[in-house]
């Protein structure tokens, strides 16, 4: 596994960071004991770098599996908005993850240039953290190519995750091209860029997973990728694509066979935005809310790129679990 250094922090990341939002409690694709083992068992294959926030409610099981484990690199986040929610996020994070500093603290999901002005002071107290020895670097994260571009202004952010991957899907004001352009001016700043959401989250994982993931291990412009995981055969194969390895035919068999659902979460906004780009009529209005009928979804993925606010996941069925079809009320 190769590693990269965080500007002059000190900081060394995996190739590959493990995003932890689908085995966290708030989407629970895995019994905490499974969780912790995977965990484990992705730190042996070489990943270092293990990607969480507040809302993924992951912390306790990176702090049960990694606890006095000082090669352990964690990113978390936050999406506070003022200078004393951001302080009471990080004390938290120290708390939940048992430690005396934070690696890498990041404002959570940047909308927008204006997003960032109203928070203005949670940013403030990220800075003065990281001036006390509380963080070591921080940053943000964004599905923004103006806050992407923004981020390369600012002198003091160290870190820096966009949404990146080859269909461009899940950005919210342009394309691939645009990223790239703005990647390009991270980099230029010194910024240590980090792709989410290579996947789309999980759109691309049907058929064009190994070419997706290919395409951003590869990309001059990305020091790390971070990918959620939920099965021993991902963190193999994730593994062996960042390390620019070939696949055995009956691993990459595997996952383009392995069984799938949607989900959605339940930051889900109500626009009904995805209810008419389903083409087997699976995605349906209830409550005010989105929801899924199993076993009509194809798993074509066209859905998750048209939700504003990120809220559906394709992702694999852990093999304990079994598929149940949503009812219609």
């Amino acid at each position: 596994m190769q590693y990269v250094t965080v500007g002059s922090t000190g900081v060394k990341v995996s190739r590959l960071c493990f995003g932890t939002l689908q085995i966290g409690s708030f989407m629970a694709q895995l019994p905490p004991i499974q969780a912790a083992e995977l965990l484990m068992f992705a730190f042996e294959k070489g990943i270092n770098t293990f990607d969480t926030a507040r809302p993924f409610r992951s912390r306790d099981l990176l702090a049960n599996a990694f606890r006095n484990n000082p090669e352990v690199i964690v990113i978390d986040k936050s999406p506070a908005r003022t200078y004393e929610e951001m302080e009471r996020d990080v004390a938290e994070s120290l708390v939940e993850l048992d430690r005396e500093e934070a690696d890498i603290f990041l404002l959570y999901d940047v909308r927008s240039r204006e997003d960032f002005a109203m928070r203005q002071g949670a940013w403030d107290y990220l800075k003065e953290a990281k001036e006390m020895g509380l963080v070591k670097a921080i940053g943000l994260s964004t599905l923004s190519i103006e806050v992407a571009q923004l981020a390369a202004e600012l002198p003091e952010a160290d870190f820096v995750q966009v949404v990146f991957n080859i269909e461009g899907a899940g950005l919210l004001d342009g394309g691939r091209d645009e990223m790239e352009q703005a990647m390009s001016r991270l980099k230029e700043a010194g910024k240590t860029v980090c792709a989410i959401k290579p996947l789309a989250g999980g759109m691309l994982s049907r058929d064009k997973w190994k070419e997706a993931l290919e395409f951003v291990f590869r990309h001059p412009l990305v020091d790390c990728v971070c990918v959620g995981m939920t099965t021993h055969e991902e963190v193999e194969a994730n593994c062996a694509l960042a390390d620019k390895e070939e696949l055995s035919a009956d691993l990459s068999q595997h996952l383009t066979q392995m069984p799938r659902k949607l989900v959605i979460l339940d930051w889900c906004n109500g626009c009904e935005a995805c209810i008419p780009i389903c083409p087997t009529q699976a995605l349906y209005m209830h409550s005010g809310f989105a929801k899924v009928i199993q076993d009509r979804c194809d798993w074509c993925g066209k859905c998750g790129p048209v939700c504003p606010e990120q809220a559906i996941f394709l992702i694999p069925v852990p093999p304990t679990e079994k598929v149940e079809e949503a009812e219609v009320e």
